[in-house]
């Protein structure tokens, strides 16, 4: 069984059935996250994901899978879906000056696995670990299982029409074009052969 820990105070009033998990990234590193969780907005922030992976595979539960969070700001996605956060910068930009990439916020990373791929206007991607990968199955698996959610998985990165009336599994960029995570690192493959 998969070992989760529970992480902060973060609560929902509203309930609902789940039908939907949506995988998201971070853009930035976890540390700099999870503060970014707990001060946003005088403390009332109400965009918290439910599940968080670390690029080292910890998972952090922050929500209780039938609380509702208001990650992407549309009731007809949040009430029915559970949110699982990646770790991951997201796309950097090469900064020659300081011989490093820089991610969208301007913090400068010196080492850090980088994929090369041209997809939304950019061109370098922070790698997803490999057990981040192995990790997301198994707790895509167990949350699939425990909330009798369809174990459809979208299996790619680009926007989907009518993604709203869609159960299972997708990510972030499937619902719109101006979102760029899951990023092209991420094994989709592998997810998709293995649900």
């Amino acid at each position: 069984m998969l070992q989760i820990e529970k992480y902060g105070n973060f609560s929902s009033s509203l309930k609902s059935e789940k039908t939907n998990i949506l995988l998201c990234a971070t853009q930035r590193n976890i540390n700099d996250y999870l503060l970014s969780l707990k001060f946003r907005n005088l403390k009332q922030y109400s965009r918290i994901p439910h599940y968080i992976i670390t690029k080292t595979g910890v998972v952090l539960q922050l929500l209780d899978d039938n609380d509702t969070s208001f990650f992407m700001q549309k009731k007809v996605i949040d009430y029915k879906t559970i949110y699982v956060c990646l770790e991951n910068l997201g796309w950097l930009e090469k900064e020659t000056y300081n011989n490093g990439f820089k991610d969208s916020l301007g913090n400068i990373y010196k080492e850090v696995e980088v994929f090369e791929k041209r997809w939304r206007d950019k061109i370098y991607w922070d790698k997803f670990t490999e057990q981040q990968i192995e990790i997301t199955l198994e707790l895509l698996k167990e949350i699939t299982d425990k909330n009798n959610i369809d174990k459809n998985f979208v299996g790619h990165n680009t926007m989907v029409n009518s993604i709203e009336k869609f159960d299972g599994i997708a990510v972030k960029s499937n619902y719109s074009q101006r979102y760029t995570d899951l990023n092209p690192s991420f094994n989709y493959d592998y997810i998709l052969k293995n649900i």
